[in-house]
């Protein structure tokens, strides 16, 4: 299976049971081996607030659990690693260089995307989604650079600890490392930019980093790109030369795509992109170069195409995406020769819901796992499951966990988080907040959840109580948030702002109570 994207993660990048019954589904479909989608190695790089993470310790247990869940079905484990670049859900994303998205370059992918949704409903998704992208990046320094390298090592020591068999680096699609490989993004004047020999430097690197921290007996895959298919861009010419470069690092297998999202749009390109088989092309040429395995995905719908590429030494073995999800027993019925495979339309369905952040669902599933799989979806982002409460040294801070604990009985499995941003003005009160702190604790236990699903959490003030609480919301990915107003009038909030104010304000994808 190659790795697909589905938003199905917990808002906090956590393994989740709806992530847990997918890839079991994809690991009995009878494949071989089962790469798991775009852990982030970095906050700085996730793609969606749905992504899983690796980029902390604490996320090992999870990834462990999935590990084993593909494992019982007779697979494979591998765990994809990334960093998105410019490409990052962020209000301010990293890139080699500042290269400005062109709007009329992303409109015509988004509105390629979109195509079959009505004229007026394209524009508003279009709308939607380039809000989600950064038009100036934040252009990386030497630092930042190596930070990210030793990230991508951290992440893949964590794979390898939660018990996954191999790593995928994603080198394609046009996320960090081929932004740093394309001429088109990298205009960068040091040793990371200019020729070839230096626009691969921070791949390679980062691809040593990672073998610097596995054994030599741990695989390592490449998610490579053939070619940018854009004028001026990454070629098949230098695509060869990096992919010997990758066999001199121990690389074990070429997972092979081509395109990035800016090639999507480009007519000519729309129209290679839906030929059955079109990653094939080049694929022979550069499993010719590297002498490397070579995993070739790509509309490749039929096992009778499958058996084609294999015939005619394109590539070693066959990844399947989109058809495995649009039909789990694609393999079964292609042994069984008799029975009909269910194939994926094409429709962009998934893609969709990747550049919109939402949870995937494809048309061609039957009535039943269409509503089993919204229905854990709908569980998934129960806004209930984690709940954080804005906590300081006044009588309201209290009250709200009251309200929270009034409202939440029914919901034994919340997971609820107490938080102070400590100011200079909290430092010399900070008894009294403890205080606060274990009276909301007991008032939440009295109410039924648990102790081990109530954590706390003093943070320093960074750029703001406000903004410290708003950032805390996203990273954690809170679907309720409980705030009191300190006792302000309604007229002095409205002339001098406040905390409970801001928050309301500006808090997205979440639901806030404030208490008065």
């Amino acid at each position: 299976m190659a790795p697909l994207f589905t938003a199905y993660a917990h808002p906090d990048g956590t393994v989740s049971e709806l992530i847990l019954a997918h890839y079991r589904e994809m690991a009995a479909s009878g494949v071989a081996m089962v790469v798991v989608a775009n852990a982030s190695v970095a906050p700085s790089g996730a793609l969606s607030r749905y992504q899983l993470r690796a980029d902390d310790d604490r996320f090992i247990q999870g990834l462990s659990t999935l590990a084993q869940a593909i494992r019982q079905e007779g697979a494979v484990p591998v765990l994809q690693i990334n960093h998105g670049g410019r490409f990052a859900r962020l209000e301010q994303g990293f890139a080699p260089s500042d290269v400005p998205l062109n709007d009329m370059e992303m409109i015509g992918f988004l509105r390629t995307l979109f195509q079959s949704s009505p004229l007026q409903e394209q524009w508003d998704l279009v709308s939607d989604a380039v809000r989600q992208f950064s038009d100036r990046p934040e252009v990386m320094d030497i630092q930042d650079i190596l930070h990210i390298i030793e990230a991508y090592a951290q992440a893949a020591r964590r794979a390898k600890d939660a018990g996954f068999d191999m790593v995928e680096i994603h080198g394609a699609t046009g996320y960090l490392p081929v932004q740093f490989l394309s001429p088109r993004t990298n205009r960068r004047t040091d040793h990371y930019g200019g020729n070839l020999e230096n626009r691969m430097r921070f791949a390679l690197q980062l691809v040593e980093s990672v073998r610097k921290v596995l054994s030599d007996a741990f695989p390592v895959g490449y998610r490579f790109m053939t070619d940018e298919w854009m004028p001026e861009g990454f070629s098949i010419d230098e695509a060869t030369i990096f992919a010997r470069e990758l066999a001199v690092r121990r690389i074990a297998y070429l997972s092979v795509t081509v395109g990035t999202y800016a090639s999507m749009s480009i007519p000519e390109m729309v129209r290679r992109y839906k030929k059955p088989g079109y990653v094939a092309e080049t694929a022979g040429q550069i499993k010719s170069a590297a002498g490397l395995p070579l995993i070739v995905t790509g509309r490749i719908t039929t096992p009778r195409l499958a058996e084609r590429i294999i015939q005619e030494n394109q590539a070693d073995l066959i990844g399947l995406a989109r058809p495995l999800f649009a039909d789990p027993d694609w393999i079964k019925r292609a042994l069984d020769q008799k029975a009909d495979i269910i194939a994926c339309k094409d429709c962009g369905a998934c893609y969709r819901s990747a550049i919109l952040d939402r949870p995937a669902i494809c048309p061609q599933w039957g009535r039943a796992k269409t509503l089993k799989r919204k229905s854990m979806i709908k569980e998934l982002r129960n806004p209930y499951k984690r709940v954080l409460i804005a906590m300081d040294s006044s009588d309201n801070a209290a009250i709200a966990a009251v309200y929270a604990a009034d409202m939440l009985p029914r919901h034994r499995d919340v997971s609820v988080t107490l938080i102070h941003i400590r100011t200079d003005e909290s430092e010399s009160n900070m008894d009294r907040i403890e205080s606060v702190f274990k009276e909301s604790q007991t008032i939440l236990m009295q109410a039924g959840i648990s102790q081990e699903r109530i954590s706390i959490r003093i943070k320093k003030k960074q750029e703001g109580v406000a903004r410290d609480i708003l950032r805390e919301i996203v990273a954690g990915g809170f679907g309720t948030v409980v705030v009191g107003r300190r006792g302000m009038s309604r007229t002095e909030q409205f002339l001098f702002g406040s905390v409970s104010s801001k928050i309301l304000q500006n808090a997205r994808d979440c639901t806030v109570w404030l208490v008065d």
